[in-house]
Order: C-alpha cells, then structure tokens, then sequence
C-alpha cells in the first residue's frame, strides 16, 4: 500500500523521480527483451490475434518473408478462387476496368524515366485503344499493344514499374480468356498442373526446414493423405500416377504430392467447396512459413538494436554518471572498482544481440533500487519487491531440489550397488583403536555416576523383590528375613560388578579385556556385513528412506505460499 505520508515529506523530489523513472524504463525494456526472446515461438498466436505486429516486427527487425515457394502455392490457390469470382460478368468487367486503369498509370510512370521514339508510340498507340467504343475490339487492341510494351521491355533492365506492368499484362489477358466459358477448364487445369509442380518442390526442398517448421509440413502431408485415404482405390492411384507422369517427369511421384493431385481434380467437390477445405486445412500452415535474410556474417538478420538502442544509450549515460557521482563522493577505495561492483549494468551494457540474455539481470537492478532508496518506503509493503522476491525463492528452490534429488538418486544408486554396508563398517573398523578409548573412559565414568547407581539399585532393589515373591519359602527362615537376604545378596552382586568394572577400566589388564571384547563385535558386524540377507535387508531399507526423501524435497512448496507472505 502507498504512503501517502511519505510522499508529502519526500514532495518527490528529482532522487525520487529519477528512481521512479529508472524502474519504469528497465520493466520497459525487459519486456521489449522478453518480446524479442520469445517472438519466434509465440508467431502463430500474433498470427491470430494481433497480425499487425507481424507487419511491424517481421520484416523490419527479423528479416522475416513470407517464403518465396510456399507463397507461390497459396497464390495459385487464390488464382482458382479469383477464378470463380470472375465467373460474374459485373466482377468481371470491372476487374478489366480496373487493370487497364492501373496499366495506365504505370505506363504514365514509365513515360517520365524512358525516352525513346518507339516506347512514345506505343504509349499513344495504348492511349487511343482505350477510346475505341466496340468492347472486343477495345480488349483485342489493348492486348496487341500490352505484348508490344512487355518485349519493348524485356530487353531493359528490369525495375518495379517493368514487373508490374508484366503482371499486370498477364492478369489482363487472364481476365479476357476467362470471358469466353469454354476456356475456363483449359485455365483451371492449367493452374492445377502448376500446382502439382509446386508441391512437388514443397515436398522434395521442404521449405520448412529453414525457419525450424517442418511439423507443418508433416501436418500438411498428414492432413491431405487422410483426406485422400479415404477415398483412395488402386486403379484411382495408378490413373492420378500416370496422369503425373509427363508433367512432372518423375517415375516415382511423392504420395503427398499425389494425394494433393487428386483433391484438386476431384470431380465429387466443387471448386469452392474445394478451396474452403484447404483454407480452412491448410493454408494457416503454408501462411505460417517464413525465409529469413541472412546478414553478411551469415547469421540471420537481427535488427533488434535499432529498437533497443534508446534504452542502451539511456542505461550508458546512467551508469557513466553514476560512475562520476562514485568518483566523486569517494564511494571505492579505487576509481575503477565501480565496473565491478556494479556487474550487472555491465552486462546489460553489451551491444550485442546475442548477449540480449544478459540483459534481464537488470531485473536484478531493480531488486536493488527497490531495496535500497525512497521507492521502496513509499510503496509501504513493496509488491514489486516481493513480487521479486517471491519469483526469486521459487528459482531457488526449484534449482535446489534438482540438485538435492540428484545427490540422493546417486545415494540410492550406491546403496544398491551394496557397498553402503561395507563402507560403514570399514570406517568403525579404521577407527577401533578410538573406539577403545572412548568406551574405557566412558564405562568408567557411568560405573562411577552416582545417580546412574541410584537407578539400577532401584533396579535391583525391585528386581530382587519380584524375584523373591516368586522363590519358594525356605523353611528355616522367615519370609521377611528370605526377601532382605535376596535384595542384600542383589547389590552386594551389583556393588562387586560395579566396582569390578572401575577397576577393569583402570587396570591395565582389565583395559586390554575391553578392548578385545570391542574387536570381537567388530569383526562380528564384519561377518554379518558380508550375509547376503543382511545386505538385501539394509538396502532395501536405505533405499526405502532415501526415496521418501526425495519425496519430501519434490513437494513444491511454493505452490502453498504466497507473493505477500514472501
């Protein structure tokens, strides 16, 4: 929550608006950096739902294109489904109206930048045509004019306004073919032989490849050969194989690129219904396809500095004045430890696209301005620094538990090899003269704890007496005196056991008893190391444990916490 009070007593001052501002152009910045990181992979959804920052950042920054050759194919797709619309007579006649209109301006355009006699007359010849009032004369002189024009042309060097005007002469004459009905078939089968070639290169280059796609290229084929399975008879393929042949020149023809063939020349389907199933199949995949300019080091084309070096520039005048201002308050012991304390502005520095990674230290710069001046008093609780912080723990502890859950899986790795038992009892057996000593001094010391001799006397004492209880009477004694004779005859044992063991610790005799009695059990746990029962016994056991273990680090704990409780 925001102190409102301690915005009144700072009055925001320019520390105060200068740490503000600072926040609010590294969060900036390190969202233009995660945008930039993750656009590639995040293209098909901008695709979708935001296609005009492909417009944006494509071409201008990525030297991202739409693929020459699967472009290639969705154009003559879209030839078929132009072809269907000029079916209208209205459409169609204003299509032709507005292709001569543009052949006008660019052979107006052209007027201006080639002088040449024949190009003069050909212009004139051009202007004249459009004034002829008969419709099919009007169209058959402005055809003979246009292929005039393209090989006036052809023999110069090529620019945008010759390009267009070849197009533009090609649609034209199109549009003139598809006036007469019975050149329609002739057109679509025309376009469909070309698409056959076109798949077949899609097929045999995988275009794909470059931009790290080719799963749309293995939908696509997984799509249409669904699609063609269904509908698929021996003497259908064998028909659709030879009717390949001399367009493609292939003996062997792709199955994809026959599957393709049939559905465009299915007569069961209208040409509509035709390419709506590819639309709504298809051409998302083919549309998805990029090239991508390659620089002149080979690598592909990054122009992500141009966006980011404001921010670059804004960051080096920052850090070389924080320098001075360092410098000059004596902050170091030496003028150039301030690089080093200071890192992270380093690697944020490096004008390098490749380096763009480091710059998301700066998160780290924040943590620090938020931990560190007015910002963070003012913001009271501080959401954005626990915010960080609350990310921060998870990182941690998700590192944490990898690392941990590794050790112990090399722990179980080792139990179960067997050698778990050895080594611990090859390390009491290393230590068996420390062993010794340590269990000497401390039996000495127990036998001579006075409260320790309290309790087994205790001990004793109702030992002694549930063990009389039980005795048969001896006749010639009282019951009484039979139990005080028991409980006395009880710690005179004890007494002498007692004081037989100080005196065993201290004697030197006594000592080298102890110490074989402990050289006894250690080789006993030896043996018994080397069963094979026992072995199985404890590592299944260890094995047991260490997996709960692992169970228990596994837990995502920061699943059950909270940014405010960070």
């Amino acid at each position: 929550m925001i102190s409102w009070d301690l915005i009144k007593k700072h009055k925001l001052g320019i520390p105060l608006l200068w740490d503000i501002t600072m926040v609010f152009v590294v969060l900036g910045n390190l969202a233009l950096i995660i945008f930039d990181l993750s656009y590639l992979s995040l293209r098909p959804f901008y695709f979708h739902k935001f296609p005009e920052i492909l417009s944006l950042y494509d071409k201008p920054i990525l030297g991202i294109e739409p693929h020459r050759t699967t472009t290639a194919y969705t154009d003559l797709v879209d030839d078929l489904k132009y072809l269907t619309q000029l079916r209208d007579d209205e459409f169609r006649e204003s299509q032709r109206k507005h292709t001569r209109e543009e052949i006008y301006k660019v052979l107006t355009s052209l007027k201006s930048q080639v002088a040449n006699e024949k190009f003069d007359a050909l212009y004139v010849n051009f202007e004249l045509a459009l004034q002829i009032e008969d419709v099919q004369t009007r169209r058959k002189k402005v055809e003979e004019i246009l292929s005039q024009l393209n090989d006036f042309f052809s023999v110069m060097e090529e620019t945008d306004e010759i390009t267009t005007l070849g197009e533009l002469s090609e649609k034209y004459a199109f549009i003139n073919r598809l006036s007469i009905e019975t050149n329609e078939a002739k057109e679509i089968l025309s376009i469909i032989q070309k698409m056959d070639k076109r798949m077949l290169e899609i097929v045999e280059t995988n275009p794909f490849a470059m931009s790290g796609q080719t799963q749309f290229l293995l939908e696509i084929q997984s799509g249409i050969k669904n699609e063609y399975q269904t509908h698929k008879t021996k003497a259908r393929d064998l028909k659709i194989r030879q009717e390949l042949d001399p367009i493609l020149g292939r003996d062997r023809i792709p199955s994809t690129v026959v599957a393709f063939a049939w559905f465009w020349r299915d007569q069961n389907r209208s040409l509509e219904q035709k390419i709506d199933f590819f639309n709504q199949n298809f051409r998302e995949y083919f549309s998805l396809n990029y090239y991508r300019s390659i620089a002149s080091d080979g690598s592909p084309v990054n122009n992500y500095l141009l966006l980011d070096a404001p921010f670059l520039f804004f960051f080096l005048a920052e850090f070389v004045l924080s320098w001075l201002l360092a410098i000059k308050n004596k902050t170091y012991i030496a003028w150039f430890l301030y690089p080093i304390y200071h890192w992270y502005d380093v690697l944020g520095l490096i004008p390098v696209v490749e380096f763009r990674f480091f710059r998301l230290v700066r998160v780290y710069k924040i943590y620090l301005m938020l931990q560190t001046n007015q910002f963070t008093k003012i913001l009271g609780n501080d959401l954005i620094s626990k915010t960080l912080r609350y990310y921060s723990n998870i990182i941690k502890e998700e590192i944490s538990d990898i690392v941990t859950i590794q050790i112990l899986t090399e722990m179980q790795n080792e139990v179960r090899s067997g050698n778990s038992l050895d080594q611990l009892v090859n390390a009491i057996d290393q230590n068996r003269s420390e062993l010794k000593k340590v269990a000497i001094k401390n039996i000495a010391k127990s036998a001579q704890n006075p409260n320790l001799q309290a309790l087994i006397q205790n001990l004793v004492t109702e030992v002694s007496e549930r063990v009389s209880a039980n005795m048969k009477p001896i006749s010639l004694l009282p019951k009484e005196m039979q139990a005080n004779l028991t409980k006395q005859i009880s710690l005179t044992i004890y007494t002498a056991v007692s004081q037989a063991t100080v005196a065993m610790a201290t004697d030197p005799s006594g000592m080298k008893s102890i110490e074989n009695l402990i050289d006894y059990l250690i080789d006993e746990m030896i043996l018994v190391a080397e069963d094979p029962d026992m072995v199985k016994l404890n590592t299944n056991i260890s094995v047991a444990l260490i997996e709960n273990m692992k169970k228990s680090i596994g837990e995502k704990k920061w699943l059950k916490s909270e940014i405010g409780s960070s």
